[in-house]
C-alpha cells in the first residue's frame, strides 16, 4: 500500500490530533462536573449547608425500591437457546459500563428482535439507571436515547424511578455522589462470583427531603448531569469519527483536502 506523502502525513496527523484533543477536553470536563455534582450533594445530604448545618426534621427516611417502580435484572439469551447476533439490538454487559459511568459501545453484544421480546422483562429504558451487581461490582450509568434499543443479562440491574416521587437524574445522583457504596459492600454475597441480590439493591436506605425541597436540589443538579449526558454522546461519536477516518486517510480513499471542502 502506498503511504501519502509527508506533508499529507502531517496534515493527517493534525487533523486526527484535533480529535483527540476535543475529546480530552469533554473528558476533563465531565471529571470537573462530575466533582461539581459531588460538592452540590455533600452540601446538601451531608452538610446540610442550606439548612444551617442539621438535617431538617422534615426529612424522612425511604428506601430505594420506595422511589422505583422497578427494580430488575436480566436473563443470557443462551439460557433461552437463543443466540447473540452480528447486529441488532444493543445488549449490555457488565464489561459494557465503564468506570467513568459511561458506556462502551465497542462491548455490546446484540440480540434479535424475537429475543428481546422474550426477554421483555429487561427491555431498558430512557432514563434508567443500569448497576452491575455481579463479576465487577458497583459500575453504573444513566439510560439516554442513543444507547436505545437496548437490554441486559442478570449482571446488570435495572432501577426505574418512580417520576412522580423523584426525578431519574436526581435519583442517579445519589449513586454518583456514592451514598450506595458502604450498603452495598457490607451486604456483598458471596457464592462463586461475588454478587448483590435485587432485594439488597431495593433495600439501600435514603434520607429524602420533602417535594418542594427535593425540586430546589434537582434544579441545581440536573443541568450538570445534562451536560455530562451530551459530553458522553460527543466523544463517543468523535471517536468513532477518528477510528472511521484513519484507514481512509491513510489508504489515500480520502485526503484531508476532501475533510476541509465537507466543513
Amino acid at each position: 500500500m502506498l503511504l501519502p506523502s509527508l506533508e499529507e502525513q502531517r496534515e493527517i496527523g493534525y487533523t486526527l490530533r484535533a480529535l483527540d484533543d476535543k475529546i480530552t477536553n469533554n473528558t476533563k470536563i465531565n471529571n470537573h462536573l462530575q466533582q461539581i455534582a459531588q460538592a452540590i450533594f455533600k452540601s446538601w445530604f451531608v452538610n446540610f449547608e442550606p439548612f444551617g448545618g442539621v438535617k431538617p426534621d422534615d426529612w424522612r427516611e425511604v428506601s430505594l425500591g420506595e422511589l422505583c417502580v422497578t427494580v430488575t435484572k436480566g436473563t443470557t439469551p443462551t439460557t433461552l437457546k437463543r443466540q447473540f447476533v452480528e447486529r441488532g439490538i444493543n445488549f449490555i454487559k457488565a464489561e459494557s459500563i465503564l468506570d467513568d459511568h459511561s458506556i462502551d459501545f465497542r462491548k455490546l453484544a446484540f440480540i434479535d428482535d424475537e429475543t428481546n421480546t422474550l426477554l421483555s422483562r429487561s427491555v431498558i429504558r430512557v432514563n434508567d439507571i443500569i448497576f452491575t451487581i455481579a463479576g465487577t461490582l458497583g459500575r453504573f450509568t444513566f439510560v439516554c436515547e442513543d444507547l436505545l434499543p437496548a437490554n441486559t443479562n442478570q449482571a446488570v440491574a435495572i432501577i426505574r424511578a418512580d417520576t412522580s416521587k423523584i426525578n431519574p437524574a436526581t435519583l442517579y445522583s445519589f449513586f454518583v455522589c456514592g451514598l450506595h457504596s458502604d450498603f452495598y459492600t457490607k451486604n456483598i454475597q458471596q457464592a462463586v462470583q461475588a454478587n448483590l441480590s435485587l432485594t439488597t439493591i431495593k433495600a439501600l436506605p435514603l434520607c429524602l427531603p420533602p417535594e418542594k425541597t427535593l425540586a430546589e436540589y434537582s434544579s441545581l443538579i440536573e443541568p450538570v448531569f445534562e451536560r455530562i449526558f451530551h459530553n458522553y454522546t460527543e466523544i463517543r461519536r468523535l471517536a468513532e469519527l477518528r477510528d472511521n477516518l484513519l484507514p481512509r486517510l491513510i489508504s489515500g480513499e480520502l485526503s484531508v483536502a476532501d475533510l476541509a471542502k465537507a466543513k
